[in-house]
């Protein structure tokens, strides 16, 4: 069974582990999960006896990575967690010998369970319930849960983007009376959230943002964003484009989140491109791809909902369609034979 050789190394050593967080979500709902966190009662220095591959930069926080069988393993010392003088991270920690003291501490309910190959599942808050419900639940009062950690709003949304799940109402409703936290937030962390929603299975659900005021916290432009048919093509600036829709609102709100200068120039690429083709025919996509490049042309076609196929011979038969794109050179016409 995958993953319980290093659960084994816990147990034979006399300590217990728990798989916890979302890759016991992921598994109850047959999705792949992309990290693996272990909880247990060994301390950090034991679990870094353990195991002779692990990575400490946690340590503060009570959490180790560990290498084991070719995978990485975030690998943390059951805890307990109060006063979050900052909003984000909690002031002081105490470690603890009871897995659900630890799990209690948790964000949402579908986060909170924990599972292991004796015990099997443990779920004090209800989040097997939540999942066939599809909803993302704070643990305990929501309102406690943001005031400790104001990421988690914005996690909520990120949730049920990537799950297609709906946020329960009393959660939402905490969303919008905790709103104005988000300010303690980093603008990279915030970034690095929607950029996660947007790309996800449901980006539909960042209509959430609206609907819970919290777009319009970070600033004032969210609340005009294009949240609707949003394109089902997994592109990262594709999406970006569409919910953005103007170029003065694109280099203010990236410009604000402290965007990577990429993903803003070909934002502002696409945008340019809208303006510049009214048909499609060959000498208009030829022309866009040669200003802003195949695959923001691409984008374009995509947005403008025109049939691409034209667009995808042009690129199957390598036309030229830039100066950039002739291969020809100084010498090339020095030794050319001219013919009359």
């Amino acid at each position: 069974m995958p993953h319980k050789g290093i659960w084994e190394v816990f147990k034979n050593n006399g300590y217990e582990a728990y798989f916890v967080g979302g890759c016991v979500r992921d598994a109850l709902i047959g999705r792949v999960a992309k990290d693996i966190d272990i909880a247990t009662d060994a301390l950090p220095e034991e679990i870094c006896n353990l195991f002779e591959n692990h990575y400490d930069m946690g340590l503060k926080y009570g959490s180790v990575t560990v290498e084991f069988n070719n995978n990485y393993y975030d690998v943390t010392t059951f805890r307990t967690e109060s006063g979050y003088s900052n909003f984000r991270h909690p002031d002081r920690l105490e470690y603890t010998n009871d897995i659900r003291l630890d799990l209690k501490r948790r964000d949402f309910t579908v986060n909170a369970m924990a599972f292991c190959f004796e015990d099997r599942h443990i779920d004090l808050c209800g989040g097997i319930t939540d999942l066939n419900k599809k909803l993302i639940k704070a643990v305990g009062a929501p309102d406690k849960r943001f005031r400790e950690d104001a990421l988690r709003m914005l996690r909520a949304i990120r949730f049920s983007c990537e799950l297609g799940f709906a946020i329960e109402v009393k959660t939402l409703k905490a969303i919008g009376n905790n709103s104005q936290r988000i300010k303690y937030i980093s603008k990279e962390r915030i970034y690095s959230e929607i950029k996660r929603a947007v790309v996800s299975a449901f980006p539909e659900n960042l209509m959430y943002l609206k609907s819970s005021g919290l777009g319009k916290k970070f600033h004032k432009a969210f609340k005009s964003f294009n949240y609707h048919n949003i394109p089902a093509d997994n592109d990262w600036i594709l999406r970006l484009t569409h919910i953005l829709q103007r170029k003065d609102i694109a280099i203010d709100v990236l410009e604000f989140l402290k965007a990577d200068k990429g993903t803003i120039h070909n934002v502002l690429n696409v945008l340019a491109g809208l303006g510049n083709i009214s048909e499609n025919t060959e000498y208009q996509v030829r022309k866009l791809i040669s200003s802003i490049g195949i695959a923001n042309a691409k984008r374009v076609l995509i947005l403008k909902k025109f049939d691409i196929e034209l667009y995808n011979e042009i690129v199957r038969r390598g036309d030229c369609t830039s100066l950039t794109d002739l291969a020809l050179n100084g010498n090339d016409l020095i030794t050319t034979e001219i013919v009359s």
